[in-house]
């Protein structure tokens, strides 16, 4: 796990960004079983992108568990529902989202276990095409330094139960 985070409550978390004034970020770890995790990888054009999960900035007005619909939605085509809220996290290095909400959704057994897709929103991703695959949630792959690993053990501990 990425250490370069602190753990904060849901309701501090939602504190400090409103009185810094930062953007909140919302990331979401998707399983069909429970050894496994959704990941995504750039095509060609962006080598250094790494293995990632979907993720987006909370609109203004938004609360981040529709954020976690939303950016699933728009980055993947996936329509679930019912996040579970994992973990909040102040990033400690400069950035321009510091505080980041974690969600579990559940996909459909029958979820496909490759597909492409084409980004429908987003400032920087919209048409960008991301290709989707189930992984063992062991061993993701995510790329390092970004923190997209920062929620694991929360996901490990709910699934564990």
């Amino acid at each position: 796990m990425t250490r370069s985070c602190a753990h904060l409550t849901y309701e501090a978390a939602r504190a400090r960004a409103a009185e810094n004034h930062w953007r909140e970020k919302v990331l979401a770890y998707i399983t069909r079983r429970p050894d496994e995790l959704l990941v995504f990888a750039h095509t060609e054009e962006y080598p250094d992108a790494g293995i990632q999960v979907p993720a987006g900035g909370v609109e203004p007005g938004e609360e981040p568990a529709d954020t976690a619909i939303r950016e699933t939605y728009e980055e993947s085509g996936l329509g679930l529902s019912d996040p579970i809220h994992l973990g909040s996290y102040e990033w400690l290095a400069d950035a321009p989202s510091r505080i980041r909400h974690f969600y579990w959704l559940r996909a459909p057994i029958d979820t496909p276990d490759h597909w492409e897709h084409r980004v429908s929103a987003g400032d920087e991703d919209e048409g960008m095409i991301f290709r989707y695959s189930f992984v063992q949630r062991s061993h993701p792959g995510l790329i390092t330094d970004y923190g997209f690993d920062s929620g694991l053990d929360d996901l490990d501990r709910l699934l564990r139960g």
